[in-house]
């Protein structure tokens, strides 16, 4: 894995709004860091070492990851909404 492009991809899907690779590529990087993989330089100078950049890709991927879940969660109620009052 380049966790570098993978960061670069799952900031473009949010951007995006491809909420399916979003959440792809957000879990991905994730379980690469949490088995031990090196981060991708985020916020700062590489200098800042690798705990701090783990900590920051750690997070952007958790919040990449809940914000999808909370788009399909809204979705999957108005599509229900829609439905029922087709159905009335």
């Amino acid at each position: 894995m380049d966790p570098q492009q993978t960061l670069a991809d799952l900031l473009t899907a949010m951007k995006e709004k491809r909420w399916d690779d979003a959440k792809e590529l957000a879990e991905a990087l994730h379980g690469w860091l949490t088995r031990g993989g090196f981060p991708p330089t985020t916020l700062g100078d590489a200098a800042l070492g690798k705990e701090w950049h783990q900590a920051v890709a750690a997070f952007v991927c958790m919040a990449a990851i809940s914000k999808v879940a909370d788009i399909q969660k809204r979705r999957k109620r108005r599509l229900s909404k829609a439905a029922k009052k087709g159905g009335d």
